[in-house]
């Protein structure tokens, strides 16, 4: 892929309410010479509505010399003492980066680039001693003062005496991982250098520097093949800089001199297994809850990248990786990839079941909501899906069969017609061949989704919170209010009405489930503080909806909507009907691998208003109900049926009351 540009570091924001104000959109990029084509697309986030006008293409003057793109190499297996060394070299890379504050290290920019070098350096090492000669030897430009020695931790050498002249020392402080988070969440997650003083107060009143050795400024850490390390985690330093003194500036320091990386070059699959791996040792925040072997995932992704033939191939390694962490935040894309085409119907699970709930007009009627997909081409689905889930992070079953429609409508291998096995509703079972079509939303007859503050039945009222604004919730504000009973649509991701919602549904301030950013100064999570500082806080609102009130929603609702719905749980205003959410909350912490892979994951831990377990757990309805095929094929929405059923109970004991 070659430049890339989203906007996301300085999106166009609407201007005030009514505003008819125009924004000027300004992307310049250099074209590769060999580039052959130009995506040019919109996005719109919190249910927007974008005008477009005066869009041009211009020439503005030649593209920048570039330095000669990195070459392809052939993809070759890992020996077993090639992977227990890169695997080591994984370990220090993550270590050194995020922990080691040296001048030298701090000035880095170029640290997908080293990651590549080391990849290359290490792995022909024949033994621990000399993996450990490498090592040492290729991080002494910017950690002059790590040690790398064949053996355990048991064999550490003697801690130094702290260096003559030191008067402070180093070290990092990261709020999240903000050394690799993404321009837009650095107001959130933030790493910065701190100083701290070695000076310790004497007896006649005055300051001395600590004398001996300072044992809390190192780490010893066994990095596997053999070989152990001690890594300064507080480096000293006086007024002139780190000790030893060296200059800052390294030749990683640079970036303009350096060839674009490509997911072609064996290495560099490598070194972006190895970079993935390191943010989420050091920074992924659910390890505590989730079951999984972090070190046996970062051995076999690192085997598979090394054989990985194509992009494909290394974005599903990628993705088997991330899916290790059972984040629902987290997901691989390779930003080089085109909008795929798509089966022409919209699908979803009863059970372990790929039901159809809606088809595109080119369809006709050979396929009808009901069925039930049994094979596509040729292959059961439930194999089709156990070869998705192995790609899906995701921490509970109604998240990961929700990204599995996904992939099972839009990821069939080939561009021409599908075959499809199918039965209907009475048993028989038949065949269609159907063919792809653009990327589009099809609506879904399961989910019946009346306008804003339709009635459902007397004094029953609906509103969907799906995408809503703050101006669609004030306009539909009196019918709510009047209403007996309120049914909250929140199948899916809510608009800012949601979070405007909150206060009419309280008679007392509420506020958000405990979002905590981890401090991190050591490595390996080692002695993690949290800063809690960032919980909504809601005053309640006029009109008060004093209403029996219903939410619906499902494994669809993440993040944000389970921030609505972990409100409604926790300051009980109302009944939850449907399934449980996806149990997957937190701000992202997005980041980019070498050659346009882009990772998401979770940077945040999120508990529920109690301090219990939020993620895997998710909100849980108290009232479970699942659509049915027979509900599908007659059109019925079951949850939204059930939800009437239950307000129209509530209401009448109120009345007999």
């Amino acid at each position: 892929m070659g430049a890339f540009d989203n906007m996301g570091d300085r999106p166009i924001r609407a201007g005030a309410a009514g505003s008819r104000d125009w924004s000027d959109a300004v992307i310049e990029i250099d074209i590769e010479p060999n580039a052959v084509s130009i995506s040019v697309g919109f996005m719109s986030n919190g249910g927007a509505t974008v005008f477009i006008d005066a869009v041009r293409l211009s020439i503005v003057g030649p593209a920048a010399e570039r330095t000669p793109p990195q070459n392809a190499s052939e993809p070759r297996p890992l020996s077993a003492r090639g992977l227990e060394n890169v695997s080591a070299a994984a370990r220090l890379l993550a270590d050194v980066r995020f922990f080691h504050a040296s001048d030298q290290s701090v000035a880095v920019t170029a640290w997908d680039h080293l990651a590549v070098r080391l990849m290359e350096e290490v792995e022909p090492a024949a033994d621990p001693a000399e993996l450990a000669d490498r090592l040492e030897a290729f991080f002494a430009p910017i950690a002059p003062t790590l040690r790398v020695w064949a053996g355990g931790t048991d064999q550490a050498p003697a801690l130094p005496e702290s260096p003559d002249g030191a008067d402070h020392v180093k070290f990092w402080r990261h709020h999240g991982a903000g050394a690799v988070a993404h321009a837009s969440q650095r107001s959130l997650y933030a790493s910065a250098v701190v100083r701290e003083s070695l000076q310790a107060p004497t007896a006649d009143g005055g300051d001395a520097p600590e004398a001996g050795a300072r044992e809390s400024a190192y780490v010893v850490t066994s990095l596997g093949g053999g070989v152990s390390c001690r890594l300064p985690v507080e480096v000293f330093a006086d007024d002139a800089g780190t000790l030893p003194h060296a200059p800052a500036e390294t030749e990683w320091s640079r970036l303009d001199d350096k060839p674009d990386l490509t997911a072609s070059n064996r290495a560099t699959r490598l070194a972006g297994v190895a970079v993935c791996w390191g943010v989420m040792q050091h920074f992924y925040p659910y390890f505590d809850v989730v079951d999984t072997d972090w070190d046996a995932a970062l051995a076999t992704a690192l085997a598979a990248a090394a054989e990985d033939a194509d992009r494909g191939d290394y974005l599903h390694t990628l993705q088997r990786l991330v899916a290790k962490l059972h984040d629902g935040h987290g997901f691989v894309r390779d930003r080089s990839m085109r909008a795929r085409v798509m089966l022409p119907l919209a699908l979803t699970w009863v059970g372990s079941e790929l039901v159809v709930v809606g088809t595109d007009e080119s369809v006709a009627d050979r396929i009808a909501p009901g069925d039930t997909v049994l094979e596509i081409e040729g292959r059961a689905v439930a194999a089709w899906y156990e070869d998705a889930a192995e790609r899906i992070s995701a921490s509970t079953e109604g998240w990961r069969r929700s990204v599995a429609l996904a992939i099972l409508t839009a990821e069939i291998p080939g561009n021409g017609p599908v075959s499809l096995r199918l039965r209907r509703p009475d048993g028989s079972e038949f065949e269609a061949i159907v063919d792809r079509i653009m990327p589009a939303q099809i609506t879904r007859v399961s989910e019946h989704r009346p306008a804003a503050g339709e009635a459902l039945a007397p004094g029953i009222v609906y509103f969907d919170l799906n995408r809503a604004d703050s101006e669609t919730l004030n306009t539909a504000m009196p019918l709510l209010a009047a209403a007996e009973g309120v049914v909250f649509d929140l199948r899916g991701y809510p608009g800012d009405a949601g979070v405007r919602l909150m206060p009419h549904l309280s008679g007392e301030a509420v506020q958000s489930a405990r979002w905590r950013v981890p401090v991190v100064t050591r490595p390996d999570r080692e002695g993690w503080r949290w800063n809690e500082s960032g919980r909504w806080w809601l005053p309640p609102a006029e009109p008060f909806l004093d209403a029996e009130i219903a939410f619906l929603t499902d494994g669809r609702a993440i993040s944000y909507a389970e921030s609505i719905m972990g409100i409604v749980e926790a300051y009980r205003m109302g009944e939850i009907v449907g399934a449980t959410t996806a149990g997957t909350n937190g701000n992202v912490n997005p980041f980019e691998l070498p050659d346009g892979f882009a990772v998401s994951w979770t940077g945040m831990q999120v508990l529920k208003h109690d301090g219990s377990r939020h993620h895997g757990v998710g909100i849980a309805p108290t009232v479970p109900v699942a659509p049915t095929v027979a509900g599908i094929a007659a059109g019925r929405d079951e949850v939204l049926e059930r939800a009437v059923e239950v307000l129209q109970a509530k209401i009448a004991a109120d009345a007999d009351r």
